[in-house]
């Protein structure tokens, strides 16, 4: 039997320049630890490199690890955004500047960081953090040029718009899945490439 190509997983479509807002989503093939089925949404893009946070890989860190605070605080998850800055703490949300001053709009609803005592004063009241606001350690960052040719060798597909209730939902595998599932029928074969191909 003629064995079957992995370019199948590769992109007939031509990918959009990357921009801010713009979520990456990892080709199934993709076998590095850190960004195996990675979904990122990209927090800035210019010529001189880009700067991202993956939403959905979960750590075994709470909030009440980085943050003292009431014990509501160890029900709060952190997700890796990435193997750069690991000792820094990033926050993903959905409130806007009328609630967290400073905050960068990176897509539609969707805000990064802001002011951090505002973050705490947030939490701290038990305000909903569901759906709302995702806590982030490290980053994922490229220099000029570099996203360019990962996205020339297929490892990314570009989506301009999602929905940005998906990227604030404590999900792992299953937002790579809808993701990926959201540029329509061509690209359901990605959620058939098993996660360990090692293991058939």
């Amino acid at each position: 039997m003629e064995e079957i190509s992995i370019d199948i997983f590769n992109l007939l479509d031509s990918q959009p320049e990357p921009a801010r807002g713009n979520v990456l989503i990892a080709k199934p093939t993709v076998d590095d630890e850190c960004f195996k089925r990675s979904v990122i949404l990209l927090v800035d893009h210019d010529s001189e490199g880009s700067m991202g946070v993956m939403v959905n890989h979960l750590t075994d860190y709470t909030l009440a690890d980085v943050l003292d605070g009431p014990e509501f605080f160890s029900q709060i998850p952190i997700y890796l955004g990435g193997p750069v800055g690991l000792n820094q703490l990033f926050f993903l949300h959905t409130l806007g500047p009328e609630v967290i001053p400073g905050c960068l709009q990176v897509a539609k609803g969707v805000y990064f960081g802001g002011d951090y005592e505002a973050i705490k004063r947030y939490v701290r009241c038990g305000e909903p953090t569901d759906g709302k606001l995702k806590f982030i350690i490290g980053y994922s960052g490229w220099e000029a040029g570099q996203l360019a040719s990962e996205i020339a060798r297929h490892d990314w597909v570009i989506q301009k718009q999602i929905d940005p209730t998906l990227l604030l939902q404590e999900m792992e595998e299953e937002m790579w899945k809808a993701a990926a599932e959201s540029f329509g029928d061509k690209y359901r074969t990605w959620n058939n490439w098993p996660t360990n191909p090692s293991d058939n």
